[in-house]
């Protein structure tokens, strides 16, 4: 019976607020260019130097309260840029190197695979398990510590989690802060797993200045050691249910995490980057930047791809009726005047769920409506009902990844204030 009302009430709402504006509005899609360029010609002279309503955002300007930090136990614990790791039968060695050396090609870390424990060295230790599990940063100078790996659920992303860990990266949700973003469910945690779970005390860490991130590699999902089916971690912003729990791949601040600590000292002259970017410890010429943005210094949109059509959406008091569909992988910059925000009407998405309650970052719809472009959006996969967001700003960044025909979003654009 509430499901009815429910869906009576949702029907009311579009013929009298959303079905008008359809028949009298101009329309954007993939196949369509929506572009004003009195409007648009400003646009990337704005978004550069992180210029939105006329407030220019430096690297470290963040708020300082919201911090991801670091394990390091009394300095000489730290590990060094050189790893040596060891690799037990029967473990498939070629997906432990292949997820190692995805850190090597996004930071100055390098791994050395030996083919014999040697002794008085440190370094990793790859075993079979039961379950995924790590220690927290170095444990010692002069041996090697342990990654479990579960065989049988070989996962690159799970691996790299465990390796984030070993580095002394901390489970994004057990931060000094996390009660702000998710809520913990403690009775549905499973007893052993409760470790997991408990808040890191604030003197133990270094602090990189990065905010909470709810698509780090880092944070669980919402089930995560369930114990009877109920959720273990809630988060307090709901448009991020599905976007917490990714085991597909490093987020931007994950790896900036990692070259803040270990690889800051490695570029001795040190270059201005834009749009959020930050230097490249691999290629101390060039930046690091975030999805979309391209150049030596960050400071160009990236190519649109000739199916995307356009990568630029500039938004008025106009309703923008914006659709999107098939295999693609597009990122859209969508912006409006200064000191104005933009209100996004998400109707419908479908795109596979290939995990049950999370979406894969490569089959996803994401949105980055913060301020901090830097921090993964909140990903939609499987979209029923309408969803309303404003944005924190005058720009909202929108990717959309699928490799299915049949996926689609429906969705509008409209200048708020």
């Amino acid at each position: 019976m509430i499901n009815i009302k429910i869906v009576f009430l949702y029907s009311i709402f579009y013929i009298l607020y959303i079905f008008p504006y359809i028949v009298t509005t101009a329309n954007f899609s993939s196949n369509e260019v929506y572009i004003k360029k009195r409007n648009i010609k400003r646009s990337i002279e704005e978004i550069n130097n992180f210029k939105y309503d006329n407030e220019i955002i430096d690297n470290l300007s963040i708020n300082n309260r919201k911090k991801r930090s670091i394990r390091i136990r009394l300095g000489k614990y730290r590990w060094t840029t050189l790893i040596d790791y060891y690799v037990y039968f029967p473990l498939n060695v070629f997906s432990i190197r292949r997820a190692l050396k995805i850190l090597e090609t996004a930071t100055c870390l390098r791994f050395k695979e030996e083919h014999s424990i040697k002794n008085c060295r440190s370094g990793l230790r790859f075993s079979a398990s039961s379950f995924y599990d790590s220690h927290l940063g170095r444990q010692t100078a002069n041996s090697y510590q342990n990654i479990e790996i579960v065989k049988e659920y070989f996962n690159e992303g799970m691996i790299l989690r465990m390796v984030l860990r070993a580095l002394g990266v901390i489970y994004e949700h057990t931060r000094v802060d996390r009660n702000y973003y998710v809520k913990v469910v403690e009775e549905n945690i499973k007893p052993f797993a409760k470790k997991y779970f408990e808040i890191y005390k604030k003197h133990v860490f270094t602090h990189c200045i990065i905010p909470y991130e709810y698509g780090s590699l880092m944070h669980f999902g919402m089930y995560n050691f369930s114990r009877n089916g109920g959720k273990t971690l809630i988060p307090r912003d709901r448009l991020y249910e599905n976007t917490i729990g990714q085991t597909d791949m490093l987020t931007f601040n994950d790896v900036r995490t990692l070259n803040w600590y270990y690889c800051s000292d490695v570029c001795k002259i040190k270059i201005r980057c834009k749009n959020h970017g930050y230097q490249n410890p691999n290629d101390c010429s060039r930046c690091i930047c975030i999805e979309g943005f391209v150049g030596d210094h960050c400071e160009k949109f990236a190519r649109t791809r000739p199916y995307c059509k356009t990568s630029e959406i500039f938004v008025t008091n106009e309703l923008v009726f914006f659709n999107i569909s098939g295999v693609k992988n597009c990122v859209y910059h969508v912006m409006t005047n200064s000191f104005s925000k933009i209100k996004i009407i998400l109707l419908k998405v479908r795109i596979d769920f290939l995990y049950p309650t999370t979406c894969s970052i490569g089959n996803t719809l994401e949105i980055k409506f913060l301020r901090d472009k830097t921090l993964a959006g909140a990903r939609f996969c499987h979209q029923k009902f309408s969803k309303f967001i404003k944005s924190q700003n005058n720009y909202v960044i929108i990717q959309y990844n699928s490799y299915n025909p049949k996926s689609y979003v429906h969705m509008y654009f409209k200048r708020s204030h």
